[in-house]
């Protein structure tokens, strides 16, 4: 099944890392799952408009495990396709 790459950054000591700096291996298998999980997802949604879909999707992950997506789009109703598609 196709996927779209997704940058994961972790909080360590109040510092954005990357996820192949963090040293915990639970860590990064739960990050690297979640990334996986939702480039999987994203995917297939494109905008209904420009038929383009997201692009240089990364997730921010703070301290206490909250996750942020963030990505480029080229207009809000591909941000809508993603909000939905991702719920």
């Amino acid at each position: 099944m196709s996927r779209l790459a997704v940058s994961v950054l972790v909080s360590v000591k109040g510092k954005d890392v990357p996820l192949d700096q963090v040293r915990d291996p639970a860590v990064v298998r739960a990050f690297r799952q979640l990334a996986d999980d939702v480039g999987q997802k994203l995917a297939t949604v494109s905008c209904p408009v420009h038929k383009k879909g997201p692009t240089q999707v990364r997730l921010a992950v703070d301290k206490g495990g909250n996750a942020d997506l963030r990505y480029e789009s080229c207009c809000l109703a591909l941000r809508d396709a993603v909000g939905k598609k991702l719920g």
